[in-house]
């Protein structure tokens, strides 16, 4: 049996082996007891590991880990075999590996998640990261979602548009600040992905967002897509 074969007691904790291995280490487990003491050792430990801190995962996260894992290229193993008599990986480093490899995956997942928020302009995120910051999501006419938040302490609101649609040339998104019924234009979303951030509009004062001609217009031509009033947010 190759020696090699000593060294997968992690990876078969793990679960990280191929089906061929996994049932290739299966057969060395019958006939090893101190592989089969180890195994049951790193499976308590990961076990205690993931009881640490237990929270539900995000339904996107294993398909945004799995999508930096394919961005990231991949070396074989340079495999040698060890020499007789040389000195076997302990449980305890088996676990140290184990928890290594855990703590990767963690920084992998949690980096994918914080791709949306690194995106957004700097004023944006801002108010967003505010610890006074409310926040709320609304569906828009036109099929996408735009998420709103304010913050007291700041003295603005910002909203993320890096899930409306994207638009066909010759178009854009504009804002729009409407009081007693009269528009003024707040801006163009020139970059939906990086959202926007204004002053915090007065009491009863609603935000809008309308689909207009490039370059933007002096007054709506189009059924706003979403509005809001940032005081009741």
């Amino acid at each position: 049996m190759s020696t090699e074969l000593h060294t997968l007691s992690g990876a078969y904790a793990l679960d990280a082996l191929s089906p061929e291995e996994a049932e290739q280490f299966r057969s060395h487990l019958a006939e090893c007891a101190a592989c089969r003491q180890e195994v049951r050792e790193l499976t308590h430990a990961a076990a205690l590991m993931g009881e640490v801190e237990a929270t539900e995962p995000p339904t996107e996260l294993r398909a945004r880990v799995l999508a930096a894992a394919d961005r990231t290229p991949q070396m074989p193993p340079r495999v040698r075999h060890l020499p007789s008599g040389a000195r076997r990986w302990t449980p305890r480093l088996l676990i140290a590996a184990a928890a290594a490899v855990v703590l990767v995956a963690i920084g992998i997942g949690y980096n994918q998640l914080q791709e949306p928020e690194q995106q957004l302009a700097a004023p944006v995120a801002q108010v967003f990261n505010a610890p006074d910051a409310h926040r709320a999501s609304m569906k828009t006419a036109n099929g996408g979602e735009v998420s709103v938040a304010t913050s007291p302490s700041l003295g603005k609101m910002a909203v993320e548009t890096d899930k409306l649609p994207e638009l066909g040339k010759g178009q854009v998104y504009q804002l729009w600040a409407i009081a007693d019924g009269q528009p003024t234009s707040a801006g163009l979303l020139e970059d939906p992905d990086q959202g926007a951030a204004m002053e915090m509009p007065a009491a009863g004062i609603r935000v809008a967002i309308t689909i207009e001609p490039a370059g933007g217009s002096e007054q709506p031509t189009t059924e706003p897509i979403m509005s809001v009033v940032p005081s009741q947010v």
